[in-house]
């Protein structure tokens, strides 16, 4: 099967947060249905996806470790696509 890379930077997923003591980075785009089920990526992350399968919703885990250490945050979906998130596209949201 073939895996494609998602490019998908804070300009699209618009709210942000990130909780330093759990160093754990949430992206949601507006339209998020916050009611709607996350599912688990194999790095341990969590996505949400909207009925078109397009991501409204990660939870990055150990994010500031991830980017430190591998320079990137990376989370396989279900269907093999692989969400990619450099420091550039998280700038601003980690300390």
């Amino acid at each position: 099967m073939a895996v494609a890379t998602l490019h998908v930077s804070t300009d699209v997923l618009l709210a942000g947060t990130y909780e330093p003591i759990g160093d754990v980075l949430y992206l949601s785009a507006v339209d998020d249905d916050k009611h709607g089920r996350a599912q688990e990526t194999p790095e341990g992350h969590a996505v949400r996806l909207d009925a078109n399968g397009r991501i409204t919703h990660v939870t990055v885990i150990n994010a500031k470790w991830l980017l430190e250490r591998d320079g990137e945050l990376v989370a396989t979906l279900p269907d093999g696509r692989r969400l990619r998130l450099g420091r550039e596209d998280v700038k601003g949201l980690l300390p």
